[in-house]
């Protein structure tokens, strides 16, 4: 990784990323396919938190519906760090004022992908430049997306979004804060970059910086490349969900 975003490289046509990294690909047509690091789990996560009615497993691979796409990338953000998107665009298509305007990834044009995503509701941005691969007929374009991020000196989470449900969405997402906007409430030394959330009962907790996010990702090995859990950070930011001290309760998620 570069400054902290993973390296993307594409070998005959193909995507390679980085162990943990999620990967998204868009053909012109079909189905959205998706590559998500092997976890138990993730169908529930993607049928409550992306919100996907019925997510459909081929091999290891993900078949998901077109209109979830910005979902996705916005949940995958808050859960891995970064997420590759590869889509394929015809090399005929042209820039129209639907690209321009965008609000997702929905068009097919001839910027390769440069305007997709630029007006998301400013919850994602490009983290590295736009990759582009020759197929013939279409052009292949694979782009890093990371958190959105705000340059203000970092201010001290004092519970802005307590008692929210969590959602990926835009509008489910309508006057939030950007986590950046927050030191992290985990470490308390780096800026926040993702929203963490309760995933047993689907609570924003606390704005996290992309090492504690990961490093309390249950699950996570050395031999995987993942950094494993450590009594040095303070998890003291789970009480931010409302049922964390509900003794009926089922215990909050790590």
């Amino acid at each position: 990784m570069q400054g902290g975003v993973p390296e993307a490289r594409v070998v005959d046509g193909l995507l390679v990323m980085p162990r943990g990294v999620p990967v998204v690909w868009l053909p012109r047509d079909g189905k959205v396919v998706a590559k998500i690091p092997a976890r138990k789990g993730n169908r529930r996560w993607l049928h409550k938190t992306v919100r996907i009615r019925s997510p459909r497993l081929v091999d290891d691979r993900w078949l998901l519906p077109r209109n979830c796409l910005v979902r996705l990338v916005t949940a995958a953000i808050d859960r891995y760090g970064f997420i590759a998107v590869c889509r394929d665009m015809s090399m005929l298509s042209r820039c129209n004022r639907a690209c321009l305007e965008a609000t997702g990834f929905e068009c097919d044009c001839s910027c390769l992908g440069a305007h997709h995503g630029t007006d998301s509701a400013g919850w994602f941005e490009r983290a590295g430049d736009a990759m582009v691969t020759d197929l013939g007929e279409s052009k292949r374009t694979v782009i890093v997306y990371g958190a959105k991020t705000d340059d203000a000196a970092p201010a001290i989470y004092r519970g802005e979004l307590r008692g929210q449900l969590y959602r990926p969405d835009p509008v489910g997402r309508r006057g939030w804060p950007l986590a950046s906007r927050f030191t992290c409430a985990c470490c308390m030394s780096m800026r926040a970059r993702v929203w963490d959330h309760c995933h047993t009962h689907g609570c924003v907790r606390a704005p996290l910086c992309n090492t504690c996010n990961t490093r309390h990702w249950g699950g996570w090995t050395p031999e995987r490349g993942r950094a494993v859990p450590s009594s040095n950070f303070d998890t003291s930011y789970y009480a931010w969900c409302p049922r964390y001290d509900d003794e009926q309760a089922t215990p909050c998620s790590a």
